[in-house]
């Protein structure tokens, strides 16, 4: 649907009714993509009070805002009334620091987590880093405590940490929730693989989810 007027009218009033404004799939408390939902966990862990709009539930404005901020995918944010990006940006800016100076927040600390990878543990890591060369090993801990490893190239804004010759990447927030963190390996019914101790996880969190 193109742009008309009235349209754009819609949007320039929803963007500039709150000073924080993301359109996304689904809602705050129900994203119904992967994109969104991770930037509702970033807002989340800044912000209480923030405007959503349901893209889905208004076809006019889910293609007029495409239009609108030359940009061709949801979820987009706006931050008193600025065109912020999509997740990757979001995700980006968070982790920069960017997000927080925009939002008017602390700056998050890039202090690297003290982290202990036993011997074992280290050369499964280091094998698989030789099967991909100029890859890097990322971790991820997400709001329910899942610990995701993968392998892929380095993005240039992530927070090292350091154990027995092994590089872990890691976002800002996971930063923060990975501190006394364990890495062995463990024998399950799956075979052997790598065992998460983390001491900042709740009791019932989900146990380490590898990817490979």
């Amino acid at each position: 649907m193109p742009l008309n007027d009235e349209l754009k009218q819609r949007i320039e009033s929803i963007v500039g009714s709150d000073r924080v404004v993301l359109f996304m799939k689904g809602t705050r408390q129900m994203p119904q993509c992967g994109f969104s939902a991770a930037t509702v966990g970033i807002l989340d862990s800044l912000v209480t009070e923030y405007t959503t709009v349901n893209v889905l539930e208004d076809q006019a404005i889910r293609e007029g805002i495409k239009e609108y901020s030359s940009w061709p995918t949801i979820p987009q944010l706006y931050v008193d009334g600025e065109f912020m990006g999509g997740c990757d940006v979001a995700r980006q800016m968070f982790n920069t620091g960017a997000l927080h100076e925009a939002l008017g927040v602390p700056a998050p600390s890039r202090t690297p987590p003290e982290i202990s990878i036993s011997d074992d543990a280290a050369s499964v890591i280091n094998n698989a880093l030789q099967s991909q060369p100029g890859s890097a090993v990322h971790l991820s801990i997400d709001s329910r405590w899942q610990h995701n490893f993968s392998l892929g190239p380095v993005e240039g804004h992530e927070v090292k940490a350091e154990s027995n010759g092994v590089e872990i990447l890691m976002d800002v927030a996971t930063a923060q929730k990975a501190r006394g963190l364990k890495v062995s390996m463990e024998d399950t019914l799956q075979g052997r693989g790598l065992k998460i101790e983390n001491p900042n996880a709740p009791a019932l969190a989900t146990p380490l989810q590898p990817r490979s």
